[in-house]
């Protein structure tokens, strides 16, 4: 790939380091080999740099942020420190996920409790309880159960049962790859999703209370 060709990925300076933004149409493969040719002949440019990943219109998989945060690394010790995944939802990157910021906390709030990180596809059988945030990194299987006082955030398909705002937070969200789920509860509301296939969606999804009901639209 030369870099005068098309470019699957932006590269934008801010006075923090740099931003990512994918191409929407871009494939996992040339974004990762875009920035490896970037930095091997920017390398002084971007040595130990910090950047902020926003996929705000083209998702990646959990195994693919992972794996373009180490070749970064690897080539310049560069830094991914955030990942943006829509207008009012990011993660905080530092070797693991600290904090998670919804928008139902303002701008200027941050969470009391870190949130609850599961590093694997939860079972069935699982029930997971987190005080704040959960944040599943991987599928929710049927039989499987993430309780949340805050959101819930998979990284992944979600078809087993999830609740978010726990303690009666009515603004909390659940957010997915899919949402296949066998029942949805946000606060003190329950939804069961109609049976039958759909269309994966591009995007992650987000189910939340919208008109005293619990709605399901497209991240």
């Amino acid at each position: 790939m030369s870099l005068t060709e098309s470019s699957p990925v932006q590269v934008k300076a801010d006075r923090n380091g740099f931003i990512l933004v994918p191409d929407p149409a871009a494939t996992f493969e040339s974004i990762v080999e875009y920035m490896e040719l970037r930095l091997e002949q920017s390398h002084d440019f971007f040595h130990k740099t910090d950047m902020v990943l926003d996929l705000r219109a083209r998702s990646l998989r959990t195994d693919e942020i992972a794996s373009l945060y180490d070749k970064l690394y690897e080539k310049a010790r560069v830094k991914i420190v955030e990942v943006r995944l829509s207008d009012d939802l990011s993660f905080a990157v530092e070797g693991e996920l600290r904090r998670l910021r919804g928008s139902r906390r303002g701008d200027a709030e941050e969470a009391q409790d870190p949130p609850i990180v599961v590093r694997n596809t939860c079972r069935s059988g699982v029930r997971i309880v987190s005080p704040s945030d959960c944040v599943i990194l991987g599928d929710v299987n049927p039989g499987a159960e993430i309780v949340a006082a805050g959101d819930v955030v998979v990284f992944g398909t979600l078809r087993g049962l999830a609740h978010a705002g726990a303690g009666g937070e009515r603004s909390a969200r659940i957010w997915a790859l899919s949402i296949e789920p066998n029942q949805l509860r946000i606060a003190d509301l329950v939804a069961v999703p109609p049976k039958g296939g759909k269309p994966t969606p591009k995007r992650f999804e987000v189910a939340e209370i919208q008109n005293g009901t619990i709605q399901v639209v497209t991240a």
